[in-house]
């Protein structure tokens, strides 16, 4: 039997609280993940039983040399280890997907070259296409950045014309399973709403 995952949404940076919860999900929680959650324009929470089992950013803090008008980067997702194959995944990314493309800017994503699950999975979806690939500034390794194919700024590069506008009151992915209202013991956070 599967486990009932639920979905929180918050649309601004994590209180310190929530931070350092959220922290403990990461392998590496450094000064580059808290600039991503100090830019956070959505975090996408996973929970089983209340405790933090996956999260997923879209945040303004671009480091990487992209060429997109107006970026928003799907970035710093992690689902614990013992969570995986379950699902999570796909319905943080998708909603951190649906989510940056009503921002109206590019979304885009950045993928260290030695990941092979990442790059299996974004080379085989239809939703997004490469940008380019980079020394990345922090590692010194390769990486490459992907790109939202459904973004205005994709398709009107590929010659193509823009699908639909953005749309500010976009309807995210439904939950697979409930939904959570995300805030730390004894505190009230009013920028959380339920997934």
């Amino acid at each position: 039997m599967l486990p009932a995952i639920e979905y929180s949404l918050s649309f601004s940076a994590p209180s310190s609280g929530e931070r350092e919860a959220l922290s403990s999900l990461t392998p590496s929680p450094d000064a580059r993940w808290h600039e991503k959650l100090d830019a956070a324009k959505l975090v996408v929470t996973a929970l089983h039983e209340g405790s933090r089992v996956g999260v997923g950013i879209v945040h303004t803090s671009v480091t990487a040399p992209t060429l997109a008008d107006s970026p928003v980067e799907l970035g710093a997702m992690f689902v614990h280890p013992a969570y995986r194959r379950l699902g999570i995944r796909e319905q943080i990314a998708d909603t951190r997907l649906t989510y940056a493309l009503s921002m109206g800017g590019t979304p885009i994503t950045v993928i260290d070259n030695r990941n092979d699950a990442s790059w299996r999975h974004f080379a085989r979806s239809t939703q997004w296409a490469v940008e380019q690939e980079y020394t990345g500034y922090f590692t010194g390794l390769p990486m490459t950045i992907w790109v939202a194919a459904e973004s205005a700024w994709h398709r009107t590069r590929s010659g193509l014309s823009s699908l639909v506008p953005a749309q500010p009151g976009i309807v995210l992915p439904d939950a697979p399973f409930g939904s959570h209202h995300l805030a730390s013991a004894g505190e009230s956070d009013a920028s959380s709403i339920p997934a």
